[in-house]
């Protein structure tokens, strides 16, 4: 066995995510090694080369004024994304356009209301981490590129949302009619996503 192998059996490699979390809601008790894993798998799973993140977990009235002041929504949300940076890195394939993140390295916020996932949550009947885990992996995809806008957007929005949350043997409880509603912008567009 080579010294190097040895070493990075020892030493597992760095995370090329940087993952922030700021949890100020007392809704739900959330662990914050469990959401790390979802950005973490999400990211990865989309073959983003490298990301910042910060996940921030707030309130209905929190969120409410940061759809307003920032998207001029004068409503309470459950998600909202906001891209900061993106670049293509050397690593990007251009041939795989399933995956719009591929090569990507990215800063980006999602914020999520748990008031409005646990709401949402008794509605559906499923648990309120797995709703928070949906607005999550909702809010990532649209970071690396996915929308929601046009019908075909939408529904390889939803299939890529299915296979995500596979992961954690979840199903999203949405029907075709009903959709997470997130928020979305980047520096340059400002966007309703429902």
């Amino acid at each position: 066995m080579s010294y190097d192998l040895l070493l990075r059996r020892m030493r597992p490699e760095r995370s090329m995510f940087d993952i922030e979390i700021t949890d100020s809601q007392d809704h739900l008790t959330l662990d914050p090694d469990f959401l790390r894993q979802v950005v973490e798998t999400t990211l990865g799973m989309e073959e983003v080369a490298a990301a910042t993140v910060s996940l921030a977990l707030i309130d209905d009235p929190a969120i409410h004024d940061l759809n307003r002041r920032f998207l001029e929504h004068d409503y309470p949300t459950d998600v909202l994304s906001f891209l900061l940076e993106s670049e293509v890195s050397h690593e990007h394939n251009e041939a795989n356009d399933d995956r719009p993140g591929c090569g990507l390295r990215l800063e980006g916020e999602v914020i999520v209301s748990t008031e409005t996932a646990a709401r949402a949550a008794a509605e559906f009947l499923w648990n309120p981490l797995d709703e928070v885990t949906l607005y999550v992996v909702h809010g990532l995809l649209h970071l690396v590129g996915y929308d929601d806008h046009a019908e075909t957007d939408r529904q390889r929005m939803r299939d890529r949302e299915r296979a995500v949350l596979q992961t954690w043997g979840l199903t999203p409880h949405y029907s075709e009619s009903t959709s997470v509603c997130s928020d979305s912008a980047s520096k340059s567009e400002t966007g309703d996503h429902r």
